[in-house]
């Protein structure tokens, strides 16, 4: 169900009219009869609903069985077997042809002929998110932080909440229980808030990302036809396509969830505003990074085995030598296992993942250099010039990262950031080659006024609530800018030929 279409405008209208109308004890199971719909909207078969059923009784068996057998070893291997059971859900549905393509290139190198085949598996909407979303709950409850929940059906609106199936964020059961099973009343501010946040968000999906990316699918599409300055300019946009439409798409569902009634946690803080990639995935798919440092990053660092590793490091290389290492494995591994999440295809590996850990690795090693280097030349660092330099930096390297997110494959991202080089000028300058890249001048104007306007409330947005800003305005100026935001939505968003309500970026994961 597209979050942009009049089928998902139809069904939220009548999921949360039918939750205000009921009485209270029964809300909630209002919301799991439409989280249901729209989790098996247009994907109601055998294949999916015994995908989600071994998803969710793993959850609720495995959960009840770890909490009935604390401080035992049966809680232990109860976990195991649980956590096992919905990864194995996960890695079949999602990657198996990742584990296909890596098979079909071992036997290419030990010279054995075979033939690449891809499967196509029938996987639901948001497999990736509630599965692990089960298996953070699964491990919650053995650490002891919950209680796993007795009633099999409140567990299931945990899982398949409709808000966050689509694009997430992730969230963690001790955090939403308590908003998910009580009863919330009609908000006339609320909701007022929440249609501000829609509004907002379809802006960001309908004007900006969508125009964006008729001019990168153009350049990406034919990369022989524009080099140079075409793949660069491309390459550079593509992000603010990427975030458009990710952040466009949580907007949504956040407004949706707050007319409802529940607060879910913020994914994005301004992320192009960051000084250096470690902090850029502070503010950039941030519940995601949360729940891989909590699941995968530390429970590794505190192992037995890295703890090993810190101790025969330190005897050989010293003090300083033996912390970092184990640090660099354990996040090594888990930048691997963001690339693998993102998609399962080597491109997604090394843009989201493998980059990513250079970049930060480098940060960390480097940063010490820097820091004597600026002293040395007199570089004052406290100054705007300088963390502009920083945000720039951050941004173009991070843009390098998301060409092979974009590309088709490794050949092709090759192949694009050989095109790139010469950059011609005088080519990119020629109206008559740069209108056929999918936008008009009419196009590039909007464009333009829309990332003006787009840059004036991420900024903003860094010294405290947008939203709240607005509403503590007179109402003649609120009510100018929210007409304004309508009507430009309205006239200027991307309908029509060309136009793919279905095409979120994070939609597949």
């Amino acid at each position: 169900m597209n979050l942009t279409s009049f089928v998902f405008a139809g069904f939220c209208i009548i999921s949360i009219l039918i939750y205000f109308v009921m009485p209270k004890k029964i809300k909630w199971i209002v919301l799991l009869v439409s989280s249901l719909c729209f989790l098996f909207y247009k994907n109601f078969n055998i294949v999916t609903i015994i995908q989600a059923l071994i998803v969710f009784l793993s959850a609720y068996i495995f959960g009840r069985l770890i909490e009935k057998y604390n401080n035992t070893k049966k809680q232990k291997i109860f976990l195991l077997i649980g956590v096992l059971s919905i990864l194995l859900v996960l890695v079949y549905f999602k990657y198996s042809n990742l584990f296909i393509v890596t098979l079909y290139h071992l036997c290419n190198i030990f010279q054995n002929t075979c033939e690449l085949n891809y499967v196509n598996r029938n996987s639901l909407i948001g497999l990736s998110y509630y599965s692990l979303i089960m298996v953070g709950y699964l491990i919650d409850v053995y650490r002891g932080g919950i209680k796993s929940e007795k009633n099999p059906f409140k567990l299931a609106l945990f899982m398949t909440f409709f808000p966050i199936l689509s694009s997430g964020p992730f969230i963690r059961y001790n955090d939403i229980k308590d908003k998910l099973y009580e009863s919330h009343k009609f908000n006339f501010e609320r909701m007022c808030s929440g249609l501000v946040r829609i509004l907002w968000g379809l802006f960001k999906i309908l004007v900006i990302s969508q125009r964006v990316g008729f001019f990168v699918d153009g350049v990406y599409g034919d990369y022989t036809k524009f080099n140079g300055l075409f793949i660069l300019t491309a390459a550079l946009m593509f992000p603010i396509q990427l975030y458009t439409n990710f952040s466009g798409s949580i907007d949504i569902i956040m407004g949706v969830s707050e007319i409802i009634g529940i607060e879910l946690p913020e994914n994005f803080k301004a992320p192009f505003f960051s000084k250096t990639i470690t902090e850029f995935w502070r503010n950039w798919h941030i519940t995601l990074g949360e729940w891989l440092k909590d699941y995968i990053f530390y429970p590794l660092l505190k192992s037995e085995f890295m703890q090993k590793i810190n101790k025969l490091c330190k005897e050989k290389f010293g003090k300083k030598v033996g912390k970092k290492v184990p640090l660099f494995i354990s996040m090594f591994i888990m930048w691997i296992a963001i690339g693998i999440w993102h998609g399962g295809t080597y491109t997604f590996i090394i843009a989201t993942g493998l980059l990513q850990f250079i970049y930060i690795f480098f940060e960390d090693i480097l940063g010490p250099c820097s820091i004597k280097l600026n002293k040395k030349l007199g570089i004052k660092t406290d100054v705007f010039s300088y963390k502009l330099y920083q945000i720039i930096r951050t941004y173009l390297l991070f843009s390098f990262s998301m060409l092979f997110f974009r590309a088709n494959s490794l050949a092709n991202a090759m192949l694009l950031i050989k095109n790139i080089f010469p950059l011609n000028i005088l080519n990119f300058l020629n109206l008559n080659v740069l209108y056929t890249a999918g936008l008009d001048r009419y196009d590039f104007l909007i464009l333009i006024i829309s990332l003006v306007i787009l840059f004036i409330v991420e900024l903003l947005s860094r010294s405290g609530s947008v939203r709240e800003k607005l509403f503590n305005q007179n109402i003649v100026f609120r009510w100018i800018i929210l007409f304004s935001l309508i009507f430009f939505i309205i006239i200027f968003g991307c309908y029509g030929v060309g136009f793919d309500p279905a095409n979120f970026i994070y939609r597949g994961f």
